[in-house]
């Protein structure tokens, strides 16, 4: 075979060197930049180097947040941003859509190298992990137990000793695109001002996609401000939450949006179906496939 292109490779002492025919792709003992100094391609395949790359490339920004710089940035990092960051820009390729690439619509953008498409793709479905653990970790709510005082909260919770230490702490309640988290201080000694003996912390976890149903138990008092009760059944049993009465109908919808959503992803895997930010692994094993049979006829 007669290699299409050569590169030098520089020995450890050296800085970058610029690739023969001036394409601008070059190797330092680090990895590989696109020659424009945007960043560097750790050859490491790690999940760490992975997120480090899309870390330094985000701005800050979430993956479905991503506009035109960020996409710049990220294909600068993996060594394709002088070939092919206008064809990205071209085709309004952002955040949201860089995850749907697949091997047609790469190749329509104008990536007609099948080695430079699978390697592109192989690092959009690295973007596609992250960007699902960036949707499940998203926090929707995330609040204290609501522990109202005499007469509705009128006097504060545990009147007259009102210190922590002998009424305990709140629960914490954290909601996600995917899980329901209720974590829990108690006192190590259940008996009233032994919170100095120290507090033990449990979390009860429940995923979304396993919740039946929310109930939501609340109401009016003529004066102070009662609580609403929330109860979120699935099969690992009930979790209550007790939320201040006017957040009772906002967390109940949120949980139940989340809820939603979460089933509807877990179906898609269950029966198989590729959510839409997956790339079709059946179509990049069919361009191996031709990979390898234009190498055989070269």
């Amino acid at each position: 075979l007669t290699p299409s292109l050569i590169m030098s490779v520089v020995p450890a002492n050296h800085g970058n060197a610029q690739v023969a025919g001036g394409v601008g792709t070059a190797f330092n003992q680090t990895g590989v930049t696109d020659g424009s100094g945007a960043g560097v391609l750790n050859k490491g395949t790690d999940q760490a180097s992975d997120n480090a790359i899309v870390e330094q490339a985000s701005n800050g920004k979430v993956l479905a947040d991503w506009g035109p710089q960020e996409i710049q940035n990220w294909l600068g990092l993996i060594g394709f941003g002088q070939m092919y960051g206008q064809h990205f820009y071209q085709h309004h390729i952002d955040g949201k859509a860089v995850v749907q690439l697949n091997p047609e619509l790469a190749k329509e953008m104008g990536i007609i190298s099948v080695g430079h498409r699978l390697t592109i793709l192989s690092w959009i479905k690295k973007l596609q992990t992250i960007n699902r653990q960036q949707w499940r970790s998203a926090m929707v709510f995330e609040g204290e137990e609501y522990r109202p005082g005499p007469f509705n909260n009128v006097l504060p919770f545990g009147f007259p000793f009102c210190f922590e230490m002998c009424t305990g702490k709140p629960a914490i309640y954290k909601v996600t695109n995917s899980k329901l988290s209720v974590v829990q201080n108690i006192k190590a000694v259940n008996f009233p001002f032994m919170g100095w003996c120290g507090f033990t912390t449990t979390v009860f976890t429940v995923d979304l996609s396993d919740v039946s149903d929310v109930d939501l138990t609340s109401g009016t008092a003529c004066m102070g401000d009662p609580p609403a009760m929330l109860v979120v059944n699935s099969s690992k049993g009930p979790i209550f939450m007790i939320l201040v009465n006017n957040m009772g109908d906002e967390v109940k919808t949120k949980i139940e949006q989340a809820k939603e959503e979460a089933v509807i992803q877990a179906n898609m895997v269950l029966h198989g179906g590729a959510p839409a930010d997956q790339i079709d692994d059946e179509s990049v094993c069919e361009m191996e496939e031709v990979e390898t049979e234009e190498m055989s006829r070269e």
